[in-house]
């Protein structure tokens, strides 16, 4: 086995009511806040109601609303923002690309400081700016990894912006707040959580401490949508989903992304879809592509999901992994097919290039270029 490397740094609260500790962690010295929110959160009354947790304790709070496929326009407006204001800390509320940006802008503000020292001498210092990071949906949580992902306002192209050092000072998840949030937006983001932990768990990066988060959140992340499909209305289901896509980020976070994600976002950079509609759409066509690559580890994937693979072949009990998957979609009423969602094949060669290009594909099982993931895309119209 090779070594094994890994390191959580973040504070991590989970539970409905945790947002009630959120002045503990963003404002203990009255700090200066600037809230990088989603559109969306403020149109549910998600922002107001996170910011009212800190009024009378933050110093100064500044509100920057962002819409949903923020670019890097945002992200340097923000830091523009965050910079201009000498801010201590940046909060983080939103889905999946919203966090991404959100980590950035705090990643990117470091304010320099001086100090004096002996003999009238001016010592020059860097100050972080703290980041913590509150999703209003089931998504990936952005801010316990090195890397993120955003996309470039020149070309739609999401690029990676990596800095081990500036991973999330607290990530708090309050499934409370998902309450208002519409059930196409939880279904999507639990279903993209659901791919990143397929990825991880096929990775040549894997390992079996990834093993255990990815394992863990295929079983609770189908397991609930499965009960979401017929008890919408359930709360507590978004709840628990929240836990699966925490485990995801856990899975991903010591693994790697792979081909479904890459997928994605070579959708989201030549169509109008966005990066977590495309990754669920495409996940039990990546499987296809992967079945004989990992078949033994589709075994154990089959079983996650819920299948009983006791008298089966390994190729039957990864086929039926697969089919599980597409299962829960026409149950979750998902349409399968790119086309459903207006993608036509001539966006099918320039999605695939950029989906081609990203680095972690070297830790995919079976190896994918231009060619085969335009195959892949093309058999998933």
């Amino acid at each position: 086995m090779p070594v094994l490397e890994f390191q959580i740094p973040s504070l991590i609260l989970y539970g409905n009511e945790a947002l009630q500790r959120l002045s503990d962690y963003a404002a203990p010295n009255q700090e200066k806040v600037v809230i990088v929110a989603e559109r969306q959160a403020t149109e549910y009354g998600i922002t107001s109601k996170i910011k009212r947790q800190i009024e009378g304790y933050a110093y100064d709070i500044i509100i920057y609303e962002i819409p949903t496929n923020a670019t890097t326009k945002e992200l340097f407006e923000g830091v523009n923002i965050v910079k201009t204001a000498r801010a201590d800390v940046v909060l983080g509320i939103g889905s999946s690309n919203t966090l991404s940006v959100a980590k950035c802008i705090a990643q990117f503000s470091m304010q320099e400081v001086t100090e004096e020292t002996l003999k009238g001498y001016k010592k020059f210092a860097v100050k972080k700016v703290k980041y913590i990071e509150i999703p209003f949906v089931q998504t990936i949580n952005w801010g316990l990894m090195p890397t993120s992902y955003v996309i470039d306002e020149t070309d739609k192209i999401r690029k990676p912006y990596s800095d081990k050092d500036s991973v999330a000072y607290a990530v708090i998840i309050d499934p409370s707040i998902t309450e208002d949030v519409p059930l196409d937006a939880v279904v999507y983001s639990s279903l993209e959580a659901l791919a990143y932990a397929f990825d991880s768990y096929i990775s040549k990066k894997a390992n079996p401490i990834s093993d255990a988060f990815s394992l863990r959140a295929i079983e609770y992340l189908s397991v609930n949508l499965k009960r979401l499909a017929v008890e919408p209305a359930n709360t507590k289901l978004k709840g628990n989903l929240s836990v699966g896509a925490l485990l995801a980020s856990l899975s991903t976070c010591f693994s790697s992304l792979g081909l479904t994600a890459a997928c994605g976002m070579g959708l989201e950079s030549a169509t109008n879809l966005s990066a977590t509609i495309g990754t669920s759409v495409i996940l039990p066509h990546i499987m296809e592509f992967n079945l004989t690559a990992a078949a033994n580890r589709f075994v154990q994937i089959a079983m996650a999901l819920g299948e009983k693979v006791s008298d089966v072949t390994v190729i039957e009990a990864a086929i039926m992994a697969i089919e599980s998957i597409r299962k829960l979609m026409l149950e979750l009423h998902i349409p399968q097919r790119l086309s459903d969602y207006n993608i036509t094949n001539d966006k099918i060669e320039q999605s695939a290039r950029v989906a081609s290009q990203y680095e972690f594909l070297n830790y995919i099982p079976r190896a994918a270029g231009r060619n085969e993931i335009s195959e892949i895309l093309s058999a998933a119209l």
